[in-house]
């Protein structure tokens, strides 16, 4: 009966390591581990995006006013970018530069100035990373302003 001892098994995962960094190198072969084949690790080109968004914008004049726009419901994909949203590249974009920071509630306590920018008001649900969103933007007040702008093409494409 043979046995095998630590030092055989890195030699041996050691070797193996070689082999792969090689045809890695040399390109064209692809190496698949068995959690590549469960489908428990590894990457492929049907990977889950990184961020998955439902956008739905309605407007506060129910029905809209004389030239007011119909409301909008899409979702946006990223990493890579996809969805039915109209610019999901620019949006992709948008939503790099503001990050999961920009879905943060303005604070209670936040100074803002009283104003009107529009009757637009977005539901936004779903996870950018590995965090979980869930908010509502308009443009009632200057903070509120401020938000729904500093998402850019996300909710204004």
């Amino acid at each position: 009966m043979r046995t095998h001892s630590l030092a055989t098994a890195l030699v041996r995962s050691g070797a193996l390591a070689a082999v792969i960094a090689t045809a890695a190198a040399c390109g064209g072969t692809t190496v698949t581990t068995p959690e590549d084949e469960s489908g428990s690790g590894g990457q492929d080109s049907a990977a889950a995006p990184t961020t998955e968004l439902t956008i739905e914008i309605t407007y506060a004049d129910d029905p809209p006013a004389e030239g007011g726009t119909e409301p909008k419901d899409w979702t946006l994909t990223c990493g890579p970018a996809g969805g039915d949203h109209p610019d999901p590249e620019a949006a992709c974009a948008d939503l790099d530069e503001a990050g999961a920071e920009g879905f943060e509630e303005v604070p209670e306590d936040q100074a803002c100035t009283y104003e009107m920018g529009g009757p637009e008001i977005a539901e936004v649900e779903g996870h950018v990373g590995g965090t979980d969103v869930s908010t509502e933007f308009n443009k009632s007040g200057g903070c509120e302003i401020a938000r729904y702008e500093e998402m850019g093409a996300v909710l204004t494409p």
